[in-house]
């Protein structure tokens, strides 16, 4: 061969022949004489090829270069071999590379598969150990689908022994059967279609249900995951749990003197309603506020036990009578009675027509309720005075709508009891107005727009200046100067009044000091003071005076407390103790307004008093009317023999005056003397040594 690359081409081709016939002897071999034939031959064929080169080189043996073996057949055969060999080694390694890495790799593979298959294995005990001790029910369902791909049923695949005992089936009665067709009440429970959700949305769920179970009814507490082609149903029966949980609510929300629906119950229906409304505009509903006529006389006269009977009477008459003229209405859930406390109930009239049939109801109510109630032994009387409020759009919450039935009762009381009123926008305006002077009313308590003026008291006897009377006055920035009458009965709603009733004792302590100290026989004055029957309820009134007086610096006995007619005869039981506490400590204690309320003068003699105030109401006629007269003369001779002494309020003029000092009354205050003064004209009326001139 003279061309070069022919010769290559032709050595190449030898070489891979060669190789190939190697590696198909090799592969009868064992595999490990397999991995490495390839070296060794590469390396013999190495040596091969250089053994040749040796014997074939001129310089070695001294002679003449002869071609000899290296050109035997017209190829180099050395460079076979080198080539051969190199082929062959290099195709070994890489072949003991890729054993290697393929060893490694099969023996990590192996021990993954070995630890999953462990891992997998405790799983399943573990889920298995779990499903079979489960203290609820655990079904394993798989979907069976129609040719349409359609889920028409649910073959059980694995079913515990609670599934078992709650379903009433045996585990060979479940599983591999449909689990619908075995048991239907599923799907007319709608849990099939609860089912068919899970596996197509992929989301849990979760409910509780009630289904039938033999011949009662039970609840079940019921999860679905998907699994698969299916679902995994966990269940629980919750019965009991339920009942019991139905006993509370009841109890949370029913009287328990009645049995009627409570204000919680109540106020949650009406907010129902309220929704409802909004939705549908066609939707009317109203509310009656009832509370009973003169429900206190009849428990002071007759004992609670029989006002409690007729509280139960009087509900199951409401529940009855709604119940006869109630109807099955598409929007709502029907009439519903409530007792709200005390002698209150509310009745919420559910889908009406118009006002006419709330009106309609209320006379029937009022009617049935106002026929005698046998009750131990007694026929018992009583009305109701019913507020109406007629749903129209503007109300958002249910306490509003009770806020204006109650308004609506209040006016009909005021008119006369028995009666019913429709709260319209008169009483409305009257609402806005409360509301606003509420937000005025503890504005002013923040800011400080209280104040107080001073009313001279005089000794008729002696016509000298005795002391003071201290009266709240409102000044407020738009209206002027504001009386009590207007705001203190909201203060008191407000819970106001006990803060600002110990403001104006503690103002009127410090006023009076000033007074003592600053001028010549100061000491004999006192200072008059309206406390509320709000006030002296409270468990640290004692403690709180005390503080007062002592802060001021004033002597107790410089103190005088006044309580309404009012107040006092409708607590009286209840304020003996402390009008005892408060006189121990030397506070003088007043009667205010005496001759207005319902006193009884049997027990007048056990109330702890010191002075009693006749009211301006009867001294006003007590020169014109002769009976005026005659009370006035037996009040004075009455407060005489309790060792009281008696102020005339109201004393306008000098007739008056005299009359009254004839009647050998002690002390009066009035116009005739002067208007309330400012602490400053009060202390200019002490610096003139002012002595009234009383006509002979």
């Amino acid at each position: 061969m003279n061309d070069p690359i022919l010769e290559l081409f032709g050595a190449a081709a030898i070489v891979v022949i060669f190789v190939v016939m190697i590696e198909i002897i090799t592969g009868f071999l064992r595999p490990q004489a397999r991995s490495w034939a390839p070296v060794l031959i590469g390396l013999s064929l190495l040596g091969l090829g250089g053994l040749i080169t040796l014997t074939d080189t001129p310089a070695l043996w001294g002679s003449e270069a002869d071609p000899g073996l290296m050109e035997a057949g017209g190829f180099q055969w050395n460079i076979v071999c080198f080539l051969g060999g190199a082929l062959f080694i290099g195709t070994g390694f890489i072949r003991q590379l890729a054993l290697g890495r393929g060893r490694e790799y099969v023996q990590r593979l192996n021990s993954a598969l070995a630890s999953t298959s462990r891992e997998l294995s405790s799983s399943q005990e573990l889920l298995s150990s779990i499903v079979r001790s489960s203290i609820s029910g655990v079904m394993i369902l798989q979907a069976i689908r129609d040719e349409a791909g359609i889920v028409v049923d649910l073959e059980v695949r694995l079913v515990n022994e609670e599934a078992e005992q709650l379903l009433g089936r045996s585990k060979d009665a479940l599983i591999g059967k449909p689990l619908v067709k075995n048991l239907p009440c599923i799907r007319g429970e709608g849990l099939f279609h609860d089912a068919l959700s899970v596996i197509e949305t992929k989301l849990p769920f979760r409910d509780v249900r009630c289904c039938n179970h033999g011949d009662r009814d039970r609840w079940y507490q019921i999860h679905a995951v998907k699994h698969g082609d299916g679902i995994v149903a966990t269940f629980a029966d919750v019965t009991d749990q339920r009942q019991v949980e139905d006993r509370l609510r009841h109890a949370a929300q029913h009287d328990t003197l009645t049995g009627s629906p409570n204000r919680s119950l109540f106020t949650e229906r009406l907010e129902q309603a309220i929704n409802r409304s909004r939705r549908l505009p066609n939707y009317l509903f109203a509310v009656l506020f009832l509370d009973v006529d003169h429900f206190k006389t009849i428990n002071d006269s007759l004992g609670h036990e029989v006002g409690d009977q007729l509280l139960i009477s009087i509900s199951q008459r409401l529940r009855a009578n709604l119940r006869s003229m109630d109807t099955a209405t598409r929007m709502g859930e029907g009439h519903l009675p409530a007792r709200l406390g005390g002698d209150e109930f509310a009745v919420l009239l559910d889908g009406i027509r118009d006002v006419r049939d709330a009106l309609l109801v209320a006379e029937r109510i009022q009617k049935e309720l106002s026929a005698p109630h046998a009750i131990a032994g007694h026929d018992v009387t009583a009305t109701a005075s019913i507020g109406i409020v007629i749903s129209d759009g503007r109300y958002e919450r249910a306490d509003e709508i009770l806020r204006d039935a109650d308004r609506a009762m209040y006016h009909a009381k005021k008119s006369g009891k028995n009666r019913h009123v429709v709260f319209d926008e008169k009483m409305h305006s009257e609402v806005v107005n409360r509301l606003s002077l509420e937000k005025e009313l503890r504005s002013a308590a923040e800011h400080g727009e209280f104040r107080l003026v001073y009313q001279p008291i005089i000794s008729l006897e002696t016509a000298t200046l005795v002391g003071f009377e201290a009266l709240l006055r409102w000044a407020h920035p738009e209206r002027g100067i504001v009386l009590p009458k207007a705001f203190l009965g909201l203060a008191e709603d407000l819970g106001l009044i006990v803060p600002l009733g110990r403001r104006v004792i503690r103002e009127a302590c410090h006023q009076l000091k000033k007074w003592q100290t600053c001028h010549p026989g100061g000491t004999r004055l006192t200072m008059s003071v309206n406390i509320s029957k709000q006030q002296l309820s409270q468990a640290d009134l004692i403690p709180a005076i005390t503080d007062l007086i002592s802060e001021a610096g004033i002597e107790a006995r410089s103190l005088v407390l006044e309580i309404s007619e009012t107040n006092m005869i409708g607590s009286a039981t209840n304020l003996v103790p402390v009008l005892n506490q408060l006189q121990a400590m030397g506070v003088q204690l007043a009667m205010d307004d005496f001759g207005t309320g319902d006193s009884s003068l049997s027990f007048l003699h056990t109330l702890p008093l010191d002075i009693m105030k006749i009211d301006r109401s009867v001294i006003k006629n007590v020169v014109s009317k002769q009976d005026c007269a005659s009370i006035v003369r037996t009040m004075v001779l009455l407060a005489q023999n309790l060792n009281m002494k008696v102020v005339a309020e109201g004393i306008e003029t000098r007739e008056q005056l005299a009359h009254l000092k004839n009647l050998k009354c002690d002390y009066g205050q009035g116009f005739l003397f002067g208007q309330p003064l400012e602490p400053q004209d009060a202390e200019d009326l002490l610096s003139s040594d002012f002595r009234f001139t009383i006509a002979a």
